[in-house]
């Protein structure tokens, strides 16, 4: 008993080494040549031609993005630069600030002023600074 054990130990010891045999001669060194140097170059100026173009057409793409989007940025402001230009075009708008800012009234009607204290032109005096000293009279 005691030896049909170590025989099958031996055995997978065996099997072992020569599995290690087998992939060693698998490995196989590979040696290039003077038309497989020139094909790899050939393929390699390819693959580098291609890849600039498409780093050149991802660029192209983004710049075209950016200026799609300031182009509608654009057309929004116009479009509301041209209601601005509408509303100060408008009579109303003319009319409101011909009031303000010019004081212009239509005929027939009467403006009330009111009156500051110590405004030039004002006929009311400008209170006291003090009113403890002020003589009453």
């Amino acid at each position: 008993m005691v030896l049909s054990a170590k025989v099958q130990k031996t055995d997978k010891v065996v099997k072992l080494a020569t599995q290690q045999q087998t992939r060693k001669r698998k490995k196989v060194k590979f040696k290039l040549k003077g038309p497989s140097v020139i094909l790899l170059i050939l393929l390699g100026f390819i693959f580098y031609s291609f890849g600039g173009q498409m780093v050149e057409m991802y660029n192209v793409r983004h710049e075209i993005q950016k200026i799609q989007e300031q182009m509608d940025e654009l057309r929004l402001k116009n479009a509301d630069l041209r209601k601005q230009i509408e509303q100060l075009n408008s009579d109303a708008y003319i009319e409101r600030e011909a009031r303000e800012k010019l004081g212009l009234v239509k005929p027939g009607e009467k403006i009330i002023l009111e009156a500051k204290p110590g405004a030039k032109g004002s006929s009311i005096p400008k209170p006291p600074k003090n009113p403890e000293k002020t003589e009453v009279h």
